[in-house]
């Protein structure tokens, strides 16, 4: 349980009135002593002097400061550097995928005017159109392309055969 000191004590601390308190205070010496304690901090009121050698432990302090925010900015650029370039090296050597063909009904035949000395087209099938279609995308037909050394082997024979005929 408190006692009527402790609750003088709270209340200084806490800076509300004693009211009721006030007839303890008057008769308690210790309480006496606990309420003019603010008014003695209250009447010592001076600038604090921050010590010997402030304003160099601040320049010090702020260029650590600096030279960290320095190297973390370093840091993020180079990341970011490497992160476009890593992008822009996936974007530049990527192979778009065209194996997708349209439709036949998407592909146009130009009809010909029938005059009597031009034979009238035969009509494409449609695994012919789609034949020419995938045979008409460059980039495919660019990646399946043959290996020379593999074509040169069988034309070995061919070659000595054509060395000895003379045009």
């Amino acid at each position: 349980m408190m006692s009527s000191c402790d609750y003088v004590a709270e209340r200084v601390v806490l800076g509300e009135p004693l009211e009721e308190l006030a007839s303890h205070v008057a008769g308690c010496e210790r309480c006496q002593r606990l309420v003019e304690v603010p008014g003695h901090l209250r009447g010592s009121h001076h600038a604090v002097d921050p010590g010997l050698g402030f304003a160099a432990r601040m320049t010090i302090g702020a260029q650590h400061r600096i030279v960290t925010r320095r190297r973390q900015r370093l840091a993020a650029s180079l990341a970011g550097t490497t992160a476009v370039a890593a992008v822009g090296v996936f974007m530049l050597t990527r192979t778009p995928d065209h194996d997708q063909t349209p439709p036949a009904a998407a592909i146009d035949v130009p009809s010909i005017e029938h005059k009597d000395d031009i034979q009238p087209a035969t009509p494409i099938e449609e695994s012919q159109a789609i034949t020419l279609v995938r045979l008409a995308d460059t980039h495919r037909s660019r990646r399946l392309s043959a290996h020379w050394a593999r074509i040169q082997r069988p034309l070995a024979p061919y070659k000595k055969l054509v060395k000895g005929v003379t045009p």
